[in-house]
């Protein structure tokens, strides 16, 4: 009896150090690889799905039913973004082992690796070998990775004006910056790269910090930028520069990400001063002239009821009949007059004069378009030798009247 109680004793000592070595699989699913007489069974990972720029830790289950004692000697095989930056390395060593049949005692191997800061989510795999006793042997098992970082896609553009044309100034662009990551973006800045025929309208106008953008929401970035005269109908790739760092990222790295933004010109009218004479060709104080304003539809739609308005500052010395003339419908690349009759002021000073003057039809949509131009009217001196035309009329007054005079004295003396 003491015999059987001494080999009991003995038999529960070797079971229990057997014990701190080992795990039961308990309801995990397992996903075996099997040697000759050596089985590895995938038991988990941990996170499942693993996050870019974190640790996961894988674990196997390891049985050895070699009669004997075998060296248990395992490596890992892993490619990017799986890395050994976790203080792990590919080889493991778990030393001597005696075999046995008892399918419910095997040691447990794990492993540690860091997932890539820019790792992207997928399934990526791994391999395992390992020494069976009289050779090795490999199997393949699933890593699973799903970052809980931000990502960024562009979201709705709204632009004031609604419809975008050549020769807007200080357009304003809307544009909803969505964050479909699985975590927070902190300290998010845009700014817009814009393609030829754009520019910021001030400084700093293409730039907008919006801040935190929280996963599965949005912020809205406003940008200000003048679109060209010469732009043409069409959509027009810009670039949005998106600099943030991920909330849960220790190390307080910012990430870049550039996204692609359309921005659309739409087709319209664009009406230009093309000429403008006058008649006299030579304009003098005193003198009564006519402008004539040849204007151009150089756009790519057809303007409706075309008309031009002249803004006389009070400063200048034209005084005119009629500030504004219709020129009516013009197609695409039509010309057209707008004829004005004008007298200069008596005391106006010889130069060059530029005249603010406004430009108004309507589109094809019914919308009413306006383009401010500038035209140059230069006043010329009055001949040498000869009064302003003003002095004229009363130097011929003069004569008149002493031509009068002395035709009454003529007739009284006789």
């Amino acid at each position: 009896m003491k015999v059987i109680l001494k080999n009991i004793a003995i038999t529960c000592m070797v079971l229990g150090l057997l014990l701190t070595i080992v795990n039961t699989a308990g309801s995990a699913p397992l996903s075996g690889g099997q040697g000759n007489r050596v089985q590895a069974n995938f038991m988990s990972q941990d996170p499942d799905p693993a996050d870019s720029g974190k640790d996961v830790e894988l674990r196997w289950q390891v049985i050895n039913t070699i009669a004997g004692t075998t060296d248990l000697k395992f490596r890992l095989d892993a490619q990017y973004p799986l890395l050994f930056e976790a203080g792990d390395s590919p080889e493991k060593d778990l030393g001597p082992s005696t075999g046995t049949s008892d399918t419910n005692l095997f040691y447990v191997l794990h492993y540690r690796l860091r997932i890539a800061d820019n790792a992207i989510k997928g399934k990526y795999n791994i391999t395992l070998n390992w020494n069976t006793g009289s050779g090795w042997a490999k199997k393949e098992y699933p890593v699973y990775i799903d970052p809980k970082s931000s990502d960024f896609v562009v979201g709705a553009l709204l632009t004031s004006p609604e419809k975008l044309i050549a020769d807007t100034k200080q357009a304003k662009l809307s544009v909803n910056i969505d964050n479909i990551g699985k975590g927070n973006a902190e300290n998010v800045k845009v700014k817009l790269s814009l393609p030829a025929g754009f520019k910021p309208s001030y400084s700093y106008s293409d730039e907008d910090s919006p801040g935190t953008i929280l996963k599965s929401s949005s912020k809205t970035t406003n940008f200000y930028v003048d679109v060209d005269e010469t732009i043409k109908e069409g959509e027009y790739n810009a670039k949005l520069e998106i600099t943030y760092r991920d909330e849960n990222d220790e190390m307080n790295t910012y990430k870049n990400k550039t996204l692609d933004l359309l921005i659309p010109i739409k087709a319209a009218p664009y009406l230009i001063i093309e000429s403008i004479t006058t008649d006299p060709s030579n304009l003098i104080p005193g003198s009564k002239a006519e402008f004539r304003i040849k204007v151009r539809n150089s756009g790519n739609e057809k303007a409706e009821s075309v008309s031009l308005r002249i803004f006389k500052d009070a400063s200048q010395p034209f005084e005119f009949n009629e500030k504004s003339d219709f020129i009516g419908k013009l197609e695409k690349n039509d010309s057209g007059d707008a004829v004005l009759r004008v007298t200069v002021d008596n005391n106006a000073v010889s130069k060059k004069y530029l005249l603010d003057v406004e430009l108004r039809g309507i589109d094809e949509k019914n919308n009413v378009v306006i383009f401010r131009r500038t035209i140059p009217i230069t006043v010329d001196p009055a001949p040498k030798g000869l009064p302003a035309a003003g002095g004229v009329a009363a130097l011929i007054a003069i004569i008149g009247a002493a031509g009068y005079y002395q035709r009454k004295k003529t007739e009284t003396i006789k």
